[in-house]
């Protein structure tokens, strides 16, 4: 039963294909007929107009050809100059009526000739004989000429033929100043090459209508002829009018304009009755594709895709696996070649370049999302770089873990590294932006060196990884490259507690410009050491921060109530290096604003204590003293002056007596002990010492040391 039911599926699905191809062939063939029946109307109508427009054209060089000779007749011009009737003028006239005949029969189109003396007054025609112009029927065309080249008269019935009148289109023409010619053309054997089917229109220079003709569906008087085109050229198609297809064709001369009117085919019975029929099997055309379609589908085409995409899939994994174990050195190198050829992975060149690619913060944000977000998300960003690089370069991509991709790069043999390196980082950067501007994440990038041989694929991925490792240096939004952060100086930079002391000394007296830049260098050269690790340039964030909270100290401040948070806390939560210098700087600069503030609101007291120092320096003065004098504890006399001065006030009073004494043992006539009472010390001894003390010299021998100076 079952094979009965699927063998009755098949005829079904065939049946219907064939259903299918009945009907589009029957449709290609109205579309077919549509076409050429389109073609066949075109092509008879351009036909017709071109016929029609050749009589024309071909008649109005006959008309100004017989103009012209006309225009150098003697007889005529002899007969148009005689003022009375003779033997002679007689004898003339029927010479003229001959060439007028003539003219007739040469031309089935000529109807008749008029011609007119000036001098006589009198008409010659070949269908009226002789007459004076009053008297003739067709006058009209004669008195009403006011040009000196000649004109077209438009269609008209002739009022002077014998019988019945016909329509006639007629050239009058000046023969010198003594008469006109009238040329009369039959308007229906002009026209007889138009079909029945086109209106015709010939149209003058001065675009005026000089005859028409309607077609069986056109009507010409409905036309708005003003909107033709001022200089018509045939072409192959013919262009549109209020729903009519025109073809029109000027004369070289510019005399005449032929234009055929017809109206389109498409308006047909037939063809309306072939263009329902197209769009009636068209829909029927959609609807059973459909279902033939969503037939199959579900019968033989679902089936065959599940196994197709189960199969992809895992093979996909089978490659990531593969690419994953060859990064992380898990397999030889005769196993890399069998199973990369086993699965079809295939790279031109065994030269190789490994990049890994952090994702900043990855875990924290993509908590911050649903659990169907979090996987669309990961999924994303991953295919993003993979087929960024897959679609640029012969190269495969792997999820090594869940803030990190590993690309294996294969490099072709005629590029060198660095400009495989300078291609490859123009890549990442455009990554980097992308991702950055649609998700908001920041991606370190780190590119090994190359690699000659796939064997070597686990150093390439070692050194991309300690190239991340270093984006604590280089920042978010970085690409590292190993060969920078492997090609250190070979001159190790030891900083010394020097350095950190004059550190502190630029933040207490609020230099901290200098203190930022002699801390960027003592950075830098930590950085361009050959053995350079981040433990000890986290040792230098450290170290500095101690000394900052050192000098709060010496200040007797309370650090808490500066700072308030645990400095060394928050250095070691910054990732980058970049944060934690500018954290340190925060802290260089808050301490400083303190330590300036408090500074500011001791002054005056500093003043007036500095002011009683500089009197009496060079007495027997002491703390007590001035403490008794100013009426300040003199305890804090002595912060006062460590804080403003930098040092203590024994050390101050002494640097002050040393000045002076620098400047008396100038004089050879002051005697040591006596220079020393000056300066207010009690003992010559004790003079002695602190000079030593300060100068490495003993006042007697500064002395002699500055005299022979000046001496030389």
């Amino acid at each position: 039963m079952l094979k009965k039911l699927i063998n009755m599926k098949k005829w079904l699905l065939l049946l219907m294909i064939l259903v299918l191809i009945q009907t589009f062939a029957y449709e290609f063939y109205l579309i077919k007929a549509q076409v050429e029946a389109s073609e066949r109307s075109i092509e008879s109508f351009r036909s017709t107009h071109e016929s029609q427009a050749s009589l024309a054209f071909l008649l109005e060089d006959q008309i100004s050809s017989i103009y012209y000779r006309l225009t150098l007749d003697q007889t005529l011009g002899e007969w148009m100059q005689q003022r009375e009737p003779t033997i002679s003028n007689m004898y003339l006239l029927g010479l003229l009526q001959d060439n007028s005949l003539k003219i007739i029969s040469s031309n089935p189109l000529v109807v008749s000739v008029y011609i007119y003396g000036k001098t006589t007054d009198t008409v010659l025609s070949t269908n009226h004989e002789f007459t004076k112009l009053d008297q003739f029927p067709d006058k009209e065309i004669f008195t009403e000429f006011n040009e000196k080249n000649g004109h077209w008269v438009g269609k008209r019935l002739e009022k002077a033929g014998y019988g019945n009148a016909k329509s006639i289109i007629s050239f009058i023409g000046a023969i010198g100043n003594n008469g006109l010619v009238a040329i009369n053309i039959d308007e229906r054997k002009l026209l007889s090459q138009s079909a029945d089917l086109y209106g015709t229109l010939l149209v003058g220079k001065e675009r005026n209508i000089l005859t028409f003709q309607d077609g069986k569906e056109v009507k010409i008087p409905e036309l708005p002829v003003e909107r033709l085109p001022q200089k018509p050229t045939l072409l192959d198609q013919p262009f549109s009018l209020e729903g009519y297809k025109v073809f029109q064709t000027g004369h070289a001369s510019g005399e005449w304009e032929m234009i055929s009117i017809a109206t389109p085919i498409e308006s047909s019975p037939a063809w309306q009755y072939r263009k329902i029929m197209i769009v009636v099997l068209s829909l029927f055309l959609i609807v059973l594709a459909a279902l033939i379609y969503r037939y199959a589908k579900k019968s033989y085409f679902q089936p065959i895709e599940r196994l197709e995409h189960n199969y992809s899939r895992n093979l996909d994994d089978l490659k990531h696996n593969l690419v994953l174990n060859v990064l992380t050195g898990k397999l030889k190198e005769a196993d890399i070649r069998e199973k990369m050829t086993e699965m079809g992975v295939q790279f031109p060149s065994d030269r190789i370049m490994v990049i890994v690619f952090q994702i900043d913060d990855f875990y924290d944000y993509l908590l911050n999302m649903k659990q169907d977000d979090r996987f669309f998300m990961d999924k994303t960003i991953y295919n993003a770089i993979k087929w960024t690089f897959m679609t640029a370069y012969a190269s495969y991509a792997v999820k090594a873990e869940l803030e990190k991709i590993a690309i294996l790069l294969s490099i072709p043999s005629d590029m060198d590294e660095a400009g495989m390196l300078h291609k490859v980082e123009g890549t990442i950067r455009y990554l980097q932006n992308e991702i950055r501007d649609n998700c908001n994440l920041t991606i370190c990038a780190g590119i090994s060196r190359l690699q000659e041989s796939l064997k070597d694929a686990h150093t390439g991925y070692y050194q991309a990884l300690q190239a991340v490792g270093f984006k604590t240096i280089y920042g978010k939004h970085s690409i590292i490259r190993y060969q920078d952060i492997s090609a250190k100086h070979s001159d190790e930079h030891v900083y010394l507690v020097t350095d950190i002391n004059k550190m502190c000394n630029l933040i207490k007296e609020d230099r901290l410009d200098e203190f930022e830049s002699l801390f960027r260098r003592m950075q830098n050269g930590m950085l361009n050491e050959e053995k350079f690790s981040l433990d000890r340039l986290n040792a230098l964030f450290s170290n500095v921060l101690y000394g900052i909270v050192k000098l709060t100290l010496e200040q007797r401040f309370d650090f808490a109530d500066i700072v308030k948070e645990d400095i060394f806390m928050k250095i070691y939560s910054y990732e980058f290096l970049q944060d934690k210098t500018e954290y340190v700087i925060h802290v260089a600069r808050t301490v400083s604003a303190a330590i300036q503030a408090r500074k500011n609101s001791n002054n005056k007291t500093v003043q007036l204590i500095l002011d009683y120092i500089h009197d009496h320096y060079d007495q027997s003065i002491s703390l007590t003293t001035i403490s008794d004098s100013l009426g300040i504890n003199s305890s804090y006399i002595s912060t006062l002056i460590k804080q403003e001065v930098g040092q203590g006030f024994v050390d101050y009073m002494n640097q002050l007596r040393i000045n002076k004494a620098q400047n008396l043992l100038q004089d050879p006539n002051l005697t040591i002990k006596h220079i020393s009472e000056i300066c207010g010390y009690e003992t010559v001894h004790s003079f002695i010492r602190n000079f030593k003390k300060v100068h490495l010299l003993t006042p007697s021998e500064y002395r002699n040391k500055s005299l022979s100076k000046r001496n030389v």
